[in-house]
């Protein structure tokens, strides 16, 4: 008698982030750097898809809805493949990707897309790996990805795979710009150490390095002006310079009324830090009308992001 393969799927939104706070530190060991962050999710997201089948041969297939991601390399692919491998475990998963957060943006997109795949896919299977499992293979997909198996406001260090989920930030609106510009990360690193070592410590942001600290944290404030007397980024001098455009965007938030204007990572989103909706809304509009795509988002928790767990309980009863 021939028996059919029970397909289970499952959905997750792979939310974007931007950085509160980033400070770049010396090259490690490894080659990477350390870096203290701030990171908090925003509501702006992809949609992940996927179904799995327990069985037969090993495989994973992605459909994603821009042609030029929809490969092996794509990280919501090699997280199902990698994870699989990790398990042990025979089965097919279909990863279908419908893409939001652009590449190259500094919103981590990428490695959102992969946390989601390796949520879902726990989710689906019987007995679900264990946290740490989840974990490793987050760190070896990339620097972020361990982050957004959080969610929320957390504190990361190290390479970036070293993640602490602290109280969660009030639900601040941003005016979120999305430049049609892709910068690289990698290329964004090489430039602050160039910089460094030519002794142009003397201007922009990458002069506040020096001390390595996160400075006070402001996780019981209740006004978004509060947040932006404490947010920094240190790439964004030499990410200006290479693409003034992205300094220009960043005085048109400011001259919407921000309390304050910041870039995302290394790039290329900025966002502005506003008291209501209708502020960050009048911000996108004027942006938008100015040729840039533009969004009013907001704060999300780790609630908000299907993430919240016995340790939001305990944080709260340290509040």
């Amino acid at each position: 008698m021939r028996t059919r393969s029970i397909v289970h799927t499952c959905h997750e939104a792979g939310f974007a982030k931007v950085n509160l706070r980033l400070r770049v530190l010396g090259r490690r060991p490894d080659g990477y750097h350390d870096i203290r962050t701030v990171f908090q999710s925003i509501e702006f997201s992809d949609d992940v898809d996927v179904s799995l089948r327990i069985g037969g041969r090993r495989s994973v297939q992605l459909l994603c809805d821009r042609e030029d991601l929809n490969n092996e390399r794509n990280l919501a692919w090699r997280a199902a493949d990698l994870l699989l491998r990790k398990l042990g475990l025979k089965a097919q998963v279909h990863v279908r990707l419908t893409k939001r957060i652009p590449v190259g943006s500094g919103l981590g997109g990428g490695s959102s897309d992969a946390a989601a795949v390796l949520r879902a896919i726990s989710y689906l299977l019987r007995e679900p790996p264990a946290q740490d499992v989840l974990l490793d293979v987050a760190s070896a997909l990339g620097s972020d990805v361990p982050y957004f198996l959080t969610g929320g406001t957390a504190v990361g260090s190290g390479r970036g795979t070293d993640v602490i989920p602290v109280p969660e930030l009030p639900p601040t609106w941003i005016a979120l710009a999305l430049p049609d510009v892709e910068v690289s990360t990698a290329w964004a690193y090489r430039a602050l150490a160039e910089n460094r070592a030519a002794g142009l410590t003397s201007s922009g942001s990458w002069t506040r390095v020096g001390d390595g600290g996160l400075g006070s944290l402001p996780f019981h404030i209740g006004a978004s002006k509060s947040l932006s007397e404490w947010m920094l980024n240190d790439f964004e001098g030499v990410v200006f310079r290479r693409y003034p455009a992205l300094h220009e965007i960043k005085r048109q938030i400011l001259a919407c009324g921000a309390c304050h204007a910041l870039l995302s990572g290394s790039g290329s989103a900025l966002f502005g830090v506003f008291d209501s909706f209708q502020e960050a809304s009048r911000a996108s509009g004027a942006l938008a009308a100015a040729g840039v795509r533009a969004e009013a988002v907001r704060f999300a928790s780790r609630a908000d992001c299907g993430l919240a767990s016995e340790m939001d309980e305990e944080l709260a009863k340290s509040d």
